[in-house]
């Protein structure tokens, strides 16, 4: 069962008023304060949330440690919390209006969170940042945008920094050249969207967009590794977008190498049998000089390419283990950013150290 599931409630006692009740004398404290996420009522202390409650069942939503949570789930006291299907492991719902159980679950709550207070934001993702995230893909307006705004900062924003600057210390030793800028419009894409020239799309990314890349001009310019992050999935690849001009000359140049070309050849092909795919041609037809059906025209019809694998979010997307976990899976992926380094940028930046 889970706090979507329908749940008899014993007695005529309405859980809001008794909510509001008992969180009213923790406003005493300056550092907690009422807000919303994702429609839902919420109090945070210093920014964290730590209780909310849900409007359509009327339970009591706290956070505390997993194996609290677990441990009420098993007594039957609470059910977890599993909006749209996504359980998190950290929130408990008390479907039952019970004044002295929840008075004492809002002050464990409270104290639990205090402790990640007093913690530096880390390079982790909570569970209402991925649920920010969906709620944005169901419901991408401004207004859902600025109710969770704070929480996208706190959740999501304040994070990816952390995260590119210790994926970058991990990863450096294992592939070269890696360079970091922990700002949005450097490391961090932007997560609304330019719709000055396509009012067709929505205004917002419903995912997290960051990068480590090799060259002088950036992750939008130069080869890249790339990091994206939805409610359910983590997208791991490397590439470059569109090149053009002198780096474009460069990348033809390389497919016309039988050795450059051998070597994207293997790079690629090891990673496509691992599960990795290519991205979608950028031409229809090969440009001069490649005749159709070749190897080297499969390339040249691309301008430019990604080489991304997708997973599944995993359980330690919360927690410092996700550098890890991410370093992991992009090492592979340094042959073909280095072999972009090589045939498609300046040669002032190529093998950099």
């Amino acid at each position: 069962m889970t706090q979507d599931d329908s749940v008899d409630v014993e007695g005529d006692v309405d859980g809001e008023p008794l909510f509001w009740d008992l969180v009213e004398p923790m406003f005493s404290d300056p550092a907690v304060t009422r807000s919303t996420m994702m429609g839902l009522p919420c109090v945070r202390l210093d920014g964290r949330f730590f209780a909310s409650l849900d409007h359509r069942t009327k339970a009591l939503l706290v956070k505390l440690p997993p194996g609290r949570v677990a441990d009420l789930v098993a007594g039957g006291v609470g059910v977890p919390f599993a909006p749209a299907g996504r359980t998190f492991r950290e929130w408990v719902a008390l479907p039952r209006p019970d004044e002295e159980l929840w008075r004492d679950l809002l002050a464990e709550a409270k104290t639990h969170v205090a402790g990640e207070v007093l913690a530096p934001i880390g390079p982790r993702f909570a569970g209402f940042g991925l649920t920010f995230l969906a709620g944005l893909a169901d419901t991408n307006t401004r207004t859902y945008f600025d109710a969770g705004r704070d929480a996208y900062r706190r959740e999501l924003l304040e994070p990816s920094k952390a995260f590119v600057t210790a994926l970058a210390d991990t990863l450096r030793p294992r592939i070269d050249g890696l360079r970091v800028d922990p700002r949005v419009g450097g490391s961090l894409f932007r997560i609304a969207n330019d719709v000055r020239f396509n009012r067709d799309q929505p205004p917002y990314k419903p995912h997290v967009d960051m990068a480590l890349w090799v060259g002088d001009a950036g992750p939008r310019t130069d080869p890249a590794l790339l990091i994206r992050l939805t409610p359910e999935e983590v997208h791991l690849g490397t590439g470059v977008f569109l090149r053009a001009g002198p780096a474009l000359d460069r990348y033809r140049a390389a497919l016309h190498d039988p050795v450059a070309l051998a070597e994207l050849d293997g790079h690629v092909d090891a990673l496509t049998e691992a599960g990795a795919t290519v991205s979608p041609p950028t031409r229809r037809r090969p440009p001069a000089g490649f005749p159709a059906g070749g190897t080297a025209a499969q390339w040249a019809i691309r301008d430019g390419f990604h080489v991304m694998r997708i997973e599944q979010v995993p359980p330690v997307v919360n927690s410092a283990g996700f550098v890890d976990w991410c370093a992991e899976r992009l090492t592979p992926l340094g042959s073909v950013l280095h072999w972009l380094v090589e045939h498609t940028t300046p040669a002032a930046v190529t093998r950099r150290r």
